[in-house]
């Protein structure tokens, strides 16, 4: 009788447990703090939309968004992070042109297909890049540099946030169409290079806009050229790449919120509705264009996929005429 009176206690505790899970399992999405991984280093683009970003989603998802950086190997570090996830919705990643775009065709065996291995739930904002010079090297326009480079080869350098980032395709770029010799220099995120800018050990660097107008409202840096498809309203004062004479390093980058494809279709769903009233929610758009950022509308999941596979085949030819590869 002890024997049968145990069995059934063991069974009836099963049980239990096995309720106790099913009902933390059934529980509405989300029930925990989200984490958005950013594969890039404070302070540049990606991290700055970011920041902005987790408050409105916090906001309309009810639960906690909490940023994360995991800079490494360009942004295959981050990116990786939210692929060996759970893809339960709880590790997303800060998306763009680096990670989702640019690596298809940089890696020759990248360990992952940005298009069929994350959905995006929505693209956040905009921004061009910008070619800056520090302050004290005594050449304030582009003609100038380049001339000084071919006169002078090897003797300018131009940093780069990383493998694979917008920064060094877009400096590869530049190298190509100019023909100048100009020494490339890799930092691990942005913040790394203006420091050593600063302190006179980098000629030039090409970054986001919004990460770069607080060195040139200071008059700390002097800005070239933009690369957008037209002049800046803070900076109408910057040439575009195209008035440049460099149509080719024209580029504007993108940062959106991403989710692993294998997410539940519920979760992506949650996810889709909090981006739509993220993106129509004033404060957070106010924030973003403070920042120097455009805010993007919201447009359906079929829309956004569409626009991040014509990206890709855009960028993807562009770098393979290049040449620029990194592996």
């Amino acid at each position: 009788m002890k024997k049968i009176f145990t069995a059934f206690f063991t069974v009836c505790a099963l049980f239990g447990l096995a309720a106790v899970a099913a009902d933390a399992s059934a529980q509405p999405y989300p029930s925990k703090s989200i984490t958005l991984i950013v594969g890039t280093a404070p302070g540049g683009g990606f991290d700055l939309v970011a920041r902005r970003l987790e408050k409105a989603m916090s906001k309309h998802l009810g639960q906690t968004m909490v940023v994360a950086n995991r800079p490494g190997s360009g942004s295959l570090v981050g990116t990786m992070a939210v692929l060996n996830a759970p893809p339960d919705g709880y590790t997303l990643a800060m998306g763009g042109l680096s990670n989702i775009v640019f690596n298809g065709a940089l890696y020759k065996k990248l360990p992952y297909d940005p298009l069929t291995d994350f959905v995006g739930i929505g693209i956040v904002a905009e921004s061009p890049y910008v070619m800056i010079a520090r302050r004290d090297l005594g050449i304030s326009d582009l003609p100038g540099i380049i001339k000084f480079a071919r006169a002078n080869p090897g003797k300018l350098n131009v940093a780069t946030a990383g493998s694979g980032t917008g920064q060094q395709v877009l400096a590869a770029a530049f190298l190509k169409e100019t023909g100048v010799n100009i020494v490339q220099v890799p930092y691990q995120g942005a913040q790394p290079a203006y420091t050593d800018m600063l302190g006179g050990r980098v000629d030039l660097f090409i970054d986001t806009l919004p990460s770069a107008r607080r060195f040139i409202d200071s008059k700390q840096v002097h800005a070239l050229f933009v690369t957008g498809t037209k002049r800046d309203a803070a900076f109408p004062a910057i040439p575009t790449a195209r008035e440049a004479g460099f149509a080719g390093v024209e580029m504007t980058s993108w940062f959106g919120l991403f989710a692993p494809a294998k997410a539940p279709p519920e979760v992506i769903q949650r996810l889709n509705k909090a981006m739509e009233l993220s993106l129509a929610d004033e404060e957070l758009r106010a924030q973003l264009s403070a920042g120097g950022f455009e805010p993007k509308p919201w447009v359906p999941p079929a829309e956004t996929a569409r626009f991040v596979q014509a990206e890709y085949k855009k960028w993807t030819l562009v770098i393979k005429e290049a040449g620029i590869t990194l592996d």
